[in-house]
């Protein structure tokens, strides 16, 4: 019995010495390995907004990494989610490092379709980035950053001058509406076509047209749109509705009122 609980004894000073030698190379573990994100960029490719970030983590101690997994939520103005992405590695064994890029996307019609403000007013998108990995098989750790994306709009500031009016024949007038806007966008021209319809007070349709753009990033656009309306239909006042058919996006209408 006296033997087995010196055995007992010596084994939890075992134990305990193997505990606090564990404990004291893990802290100097830690404290080798390094963890850095670069400096994300944003682009777009194939109808997605791309926003790329680096990440280096360097593994100079005495224990593996594992279970490394990155998360990147973007939220939009106002703190919807509209895009996520995960990275997983399952190991990054010591005396090593990783160089990585995680990418997280969001689909431009996703984003029209769920307010037109990112067509016609300049906003942000917020990007939040987290690491979460085990430290040696035994200890989680995790890291985060937050990053702020700009977001250019295509169709700045639509809008409509005075609309004049020309007597095309007895019957109908030649509506001229002046129109203009900024292309923000630093990722793509606005290039197609825009269609638009007057509709009078009642809400019925006194004329439309199609006319082409092309306008390329950091550029504005200026015209005058015509379309030829029924006379006896036309009112004071009323709305136009402007429909975008682009290589990039599909959207309308964009009502604009006149009177």
């Amino acid at each position: 019995m006296r033997y087995a609980v010196r055995a007992l004894g010596w084994a939890t000073k075992v134990l305990w010495i193997l505990i606090i030698l564990f404990s004291a190379t893990s802290v100097y573990s830690a404290f080798n390995v390094r963890m850095s994100f670069g400096e994300p960029h944003d682009y777009f490719s194939n109808g997605f907004l791309i926003v790329s970030i680096p990440l280096l983590i360097n593994n100079t101690g005495f224990y593996d990494l594992s279970e490394l997994n990155i998360t990147a939520n973007v939220m939009d103005y106002n703190g919807s989610l509209v895009g996520r992405s995960s990275t997983f590695v399952p190991l990054i064994p010591r005396n090593s490092n990783i160089k990585m890029t995680h990418n997280a996307s969001m689909s431009l019609d996703d984003i029209i379709s769920k307010t037109q403000i990112y067509l016609l007013n300049d906003s942000v998108f917020n990007v939040d980035s987290s690491v979460k990995l085990i430290f040696a098989h035994a200890i989680p750790f995790q890291a985060s950053m937050n990053k702020t994306i700009p977001w250019g709009a295509p169709l700045y500031n639509f809008s409509i001058g005075d609309i004049s009016y020309v007597y095309h024949n007895l019957t109908h007038q030649v509506v001229t509406i002046p129109l203009s806007f900024e292309n923000h966008s630093p990722y793509f021209g606005v290039d197609g076509t825009m269609q638009f319809e007057m509709l009078n007070s009642r809400g019925e349709t006194v004329g439309s047209e199609t006319s082409s753009m092309d306008v390329p990033p950091h550029s504005g656009y200026s015209s005058q749109a015509e379309l030829i309306a029924d006379a006896s239909k036309l009112t004071p006042s009323g709305e136009i509705h402007f429909f975008f058919e682009t290589s990039v996006f599909s959207f309308g209408p964009v009502v604009m009122l006149y009177d």
